[in-house]
């Protein structure tokens, strides 16, 4: 679409129709962005809170192996930690967050029994137990400390997107489109004072006639 309007009446039309959708479109990304920016706010301050979860939850399970270390020695937990069975799948869905589509991962919470870990539990002790049990609760936080990293990484670049197209249009599109509203308002008028002037010497001329 050209951007250049000729002076007459049916460019005007068509110069104002595009100067309201330009001013409607910049309403609807500043209301827009104020949404994202309150969700982004809000995900950044969850991130922080889970952030200091976790850091207090792996000092928790550090703890938990050095003791279970100090009692049974580092050749028994690397040969459990070499027969334990894998880890639960983490499975990917579509998060809807204010109109995007972000991906979110699910880790499930639930825990094997001691009996279905994989090492020897008669080689183990109790510590060992409370460390692996902990450490499955902690992959859970983990996932959920993705998520929202994910979901703040998105909601910025979204945010990014939507300021530049604010920007064209407030900085750019939409004063251009003013100036050239007023040169062809200036131009239509100068060119309706033509018209009566002329209009006039012709009445003047045929009034000489009669």
């Amino acid at each position: 679409m050209s951007l250049r309007f000729k002076p007459t009446r049916y460019e005007l039309l068509k110069l104002n129709k595009l100067l309201n959708i330009a001013v409607r479109s910049s309403k609807i990304l500043q209301q827009r962005y104020q949404m994202l920016s309150q969700e982004l706010f809000k995900t950044r301050d969850e991130l922080k809170k889970l952030g200091l979860d976790a850091n207090k939850e792996l000092l928790k399970i550090y703890r938990l192996f050095d003791e279970a270390e100090e009692e049974l020695g580092e050749d028994k937990i690397k040969r459990a930690a070499a027969t334990t069975i894998r880890l639960n799948e983490v499975s990917v869905a579509w998060e809807n967050v204010k109109g995007i589509l972000i991906p979110k991962l699910s880790y499930p919470e639930y825990f094997p029994n001691v009996e279905d870990r994989g090492y020897y539990v008669l080689e183990t002790d109790e510590k060992l137990d409370r460390a692996s049990e902990e450490m499955h609760k902690f992959l859970s936080t983990l996932v959920k400390y993705v998520n929202l990293l994910n979901r703040q990484k998105i909601l910025s670049k979204e945010l990014r997107k939507i300021e530049r197209r604010y920007k064209a249009l407030e900085y750019v599109l939409i004063p251009n489109l003013v100036s050239q509203k007023k040169k062809i308002l200036s131009k239509l008028e100068e060119i309706e004072r033509e018209e009566i002037a002329r209009k006039k010497k012709v009445k003047e001329f045929l009034e000489s006639r009669s």
